[in-house]
Formats: C-alpha cells, sequence, structure tokens
C-alpha cells in the first residue's frame, strides 16, 4: 500500500514542465555496434527482448522512480508514465512472469556501468554523456 501511495505521490509532484526540458540519451557500451530501434528499446525495457543479437543477456538500467528523465523516458518509448510502467514491471515480477530483471541506479552509476559493460543499456540526461569516452549514444528524446 505504501509503494502505491509513494508512485502515485511522485507522479504529482513531478508533472509539469520540468518533464519537457531535459532531452533524455539512450546509452550503450561503445563496442556495441548493434543497431537499435525505438521498438527494440521498448521491447527491451518491457521484458520481451532479454539478450543481443551475440545472445548475451542485456543488461537493462533504469533511472530512480523520481527522476524527470525517467518520466521523459517513460513517456517518449514506452508511451506510459514512469509510474505506470514501474507497475507493470512489479506486476511481472510479482507473478514471476519477469525474464529479465532490471536493475534502478543513479545518473552517473549508469553512465559508467554503461561505459565497463558491453552488455549493458541505459538512459540518462542528455548532459551527462558530453564527452564521455566508452558509451554510444543510440537516441536523444525530447
Amino acid at each position: 500500500m505504501k509503494k502505491i501511495i509513494y508512485l502515485l505521490f511522485s507522479t504529482l509532484l513531478f508533472t509539469g514542465t520540468a518533464y519537457a526540458e531535459e532531452k533524455v540519451a539512450v546509452i550503450v557500451n561503445s563496442a556495441n555496434t548493434q543497431s537499435l530501434s525505438m521498438l527494440d528499446i521498448k521491447n527491451i525495457y518491457s521484458d520481451i527482448v532479454t539478450t543481443w543479437k551475440n545472445g548475451k543477456t542485456i543488461l537493462v538500467y533504469n533511472l530512480p522512480l523520481n527522476l524527470p528523465a525517467r518520466e521523459n523516458f517513460s513517456e517518449a518509448v514506452l508511451k506510459m508514465s514512469a509510474s505506470s510502467a514501474e507497475m507493470e514491471l512489479n506486476n511481472l515480477i510479482t507473478t514471476n512472469r519477469m525474464k529479465n530483471p532490471q536493475k534502478e541506479k543513479r545518473e552517473k552509476l549508469v553512465v559508467s556501468i554503461v561505459a565497463r559493460n558491453p552488455d549493458a543499456i541505459g538512459y540518462v540526461p542528455s548532459s551527462m554523456v558530453d564527452n564521455k569516452t566508452g558509451i554510444r549514444v543510440l537516441f536523444e528524446l525530447d
């Protein structure tokens, strides 16, 4: 019950123009040369696609629910609010249908982890990827 109240409060607290102002970069390791469409990214974050073409498990990184970049990503890629996407993931976990659990990390950690791991994918505010080595930007979302 507390988690539901928190999700609702987070959604109400972070609605407004702040989301529209922050661009989000979807990133992979620079050694990862696989091309991905927006549908591919949606399928990865919806737990439909769980491996790269080389057969390795995709390490999926999400930002905390209360960050504007998470809301922007969810709206642009998943076509739902971040809290709705979180509820869907929690439902997969609760019903034991989650194939590839996602990890939640802060922005700086996502950049660092993706830069070190060729099997990782994440997203962060675009300002955090300027001049960073070891990562490749797949898309920049408004």
